[in-house]
């Protein structure tokens, strides 16, 4: 699991979008968008730790200790059309695939299946 750098959160404010650097890294990529206090991020936090395993690069941003936390909440909010945390964007071979909040491992990794298996 790899943090986003203050750099790519950026690129993702300015361009409205996750950076294809990303998104084009793996096969199998998700983008987490969270907040440190959030009780659902720490229990997935555990388990996303091990998805290299399973073949899914995970990337991830708590954004809300960020001196541009209003500007990313803003793009979040606005144009992923989302206000919860953890907020989770699937990508497979660098095509959204879709995106869910909290989920469960096992509903997590199927979400990567409607694009192609793992």
């Amino acid at each position: 699991m790899t943090e986003i750098t203050d750099a790519q959160a950026m690129s993702l404010i300015q361009n409205r979008e996750i950076p294809a650097q990303l998104i084009s890294s793996g096969k199998f990529v998700a983008v987490v968008l969270t907040q440190d206090w959030c009780p659902q991020w720490l229990f997935m936090k555990r388990w996303l730790a091990e998805m290299e395993k399973e073949g899914v690069k995970v990337y991830y941003l708590s954004y809300n200790r960020k001196p541009y936390f209003h500007d990313f909440m803003n793009v979040k909010e606005s144009i992923f059309n989302n206000d919860q945390v953890p907020y989770v964007r699937y990508y497979v071979n660098g095509e959204f695939a879709g995106d869910s909040n909290y989920v469960g491992r096992e509903l997590f990794l199927s979400n990567f299946r409607q694009g192609a298996e793992l």
